[in-house]
């Protein structure tokens, strides 16, 4: 009787922990910014610069009077990097807010703290949303797409292979 009741116990926190991530997968992003989609397709988003570190990544920003709150609280900046048009992650700086926290907590489950670095996250399948604390009274939460990695290298090993065909 113990074994059944550990065992459903188990079964249960991992079909909700599941739900949760999947969630954020489903989500994929902040508001109607959705990762993994073309940058142009949304008209709230303005160019900023490229990233001269790393080739085909640009960097966008949101236009005045684009998202500019989540219900109540106040976004301070959206910053937006690509990979060849592609958003791969969303950067939101808001103000602090136990609310706002506890609506992602709801959303996505209880969060995870890391360790090594300063910052707590929840993790789905394809999407990770890290939480980070900046100064006092903001935080910034970074959507990131986690397929961004494979798309880079499979387009280096592209040019590779297409280089190596040319001697």
């Amino acid at each position: 009787m113990r074994i059944f009741i550990t065992s459903f116990f188990l079964v249960l926190s991992i079909t909700i922990y599941g739900q949760f991530s999947d969630e954020l997968d489903k989500r994929n992003g902040f508001k109607d910014i959705k990762l993994l989609s073309e940058v142009t397709t949304y008209p709230g988003l303005e160019y900023w610069k490229d990233d001269k570190s790393k080739p085909d990544h640009a960097i966008y920003r949101s236009k005045k009077g684009n998202y500019e709150k989540i219900g109540d609280v106040e976004v301070y900046k959206i910053t937006v990097y690509t990979y060849r048009d592609l958003i791969f992650e969303i950067e939101v700086i808001t103000a602090k807010d136990e609310t706002l926290f506890r609506s992602f907590e709801k959303a996505y489950g209880k969060i995870n703290s890391s360790l090594a670095a300063s910052y707590s996250y929840w993790d789905g399948k394809n999407v990770r949303l890290n939480y980070e604390t900046v100064g006092s009274k903001k935080i910034k939460l970074t959507y990131r797409s986690k397929q961004i990695k494979q798309m880079i290298a499979l387009d280096k090993k592209k040019a590779v292979d297409s280089l190596s065909t040319e001697f």
